[in-house]
């Protein structure tokens, strides 16, 4: 892809293009030096540049590298079922990318699932990472993910995906999200995260959501001794304040049923922590090292 269609170019780091095992190429945004590795995962229909900030302060005292999934920005798309598994995959050759002495994976919303798992695999098998950051994670000890309202929730979500996008509607629904962001990197978050190939992507990605959660939910993880920090937001509106008790009360229970687990309340947030408290979750990776 030639430069001047790389949206956000410079805005996050340096962009190293990764190569899948079935030839996608992934585009990472890598910053700071060191041994020490942290790589941050974004949540689920934005492109990694949203973590412009948190990268910025990581950046300072450790290598990290935030990247675009499939279909997003610069990254090739995905023909393949866009689950759980299909993402940690993904993840997990950024991870090796990108060598390095110490990891920490960072994952916010939906990237909270996507980094346990490979932290778990990579525990298993001895890599064990020195530690894991879980912002305001999709949580399958929060009941809202379950049933068959929020199937067809999600489902009819999905479906809207592509069609907001032709329609050049999905981008003035995604403002809210990432206000808190400076110029250019609100537009390029924008742009990157709302064109036709980004919704496909979403879409691809949020079909398999409930079906991700129920599976962990079945089959709890085992991160050992891991350190994690599980940071929850804390602000809440009129409209949404059932919804925001349910994810913290799951946040807590995530953290008191992992052995390493430590709860963080996020005083300042809601869902977007990594825009609206990004010292925060940069603190907790640091931590880890």
């Amino acid at each position: 892809m030639a430069d001047e269609a790389v949206i956000g170019r410079g805005l996050v780091g340096h962009d190293e293009f990764v190569t899948t095992a079935d030839a996608r190429r992934l585009r990472t945004m890598v910053g700071g030096s060191g041994d020490d590795l942290v790589v941050l995962e974004a949540g689920l229909g934005l492109s990694g540049l949203y973590w412009g900030p948190v990268h910025e302060a990581i950046a300072e005292r450790a290598r990290v590298v935030a990247y675009e999934r499939a279909g997003f920005g610069a990254s090739s798309p995905d023909d393949r079922p866009r689950d759980l598994a299909r993402l940690v995959a993904d993840l997990e050759t950024v991870v090796d990318a990108h060598p390095h002495r110490r990891l920490v994976l960072v994952g916010h919303s939906w990237g909270g699932p996507v980094v346990r798992v490979l932290a778990a695999r990579r525990r298993e098998r001895g890599d064990r990472p020195a530690g894991v950051v879980l912002v305001d994670q999709s949580d399958e000890h929060s009941s809202l993910y379950f049933g068959s309202a929020a199937r067809r929730q999600f489902a009819a979500q999905a479906a809207l995906m592509v069609p907001l996008a032709r329609m050049r509607l999905l981008s003035a629904l995604s403002r809210g999200l990432v206000a808190g962001l400076a110029e250019p990197m609100r537009r390029a978050v924008l742009a990157a995260s709302t064109s036709v190939s980004a919704a496909r992507a979403t879409a691809a990605e949020q079909r398999h959501v409930i079906d991700g959660l129920d599976a962990l939910r079945a089959r709890p993880l085992d991160l050992g001794d891991i350190p994690v920090s599980v940071i929850s937001g804390q602000r809440t509106g009129a409209l949404d304040a059932r919804v925001r008790a349910s994810i913290v009360d799951a946040h807590r229970e995530t953290a008191r049923r992992l052995a390493g687990g430590r709860y963080v309340p996020a005083e300042l947030s809601g869902h977007m922590v990594p825009i609206s408290e990004p010292g925060l979750v940069a603190s907790e990776a640091l931590s880890h090292l």
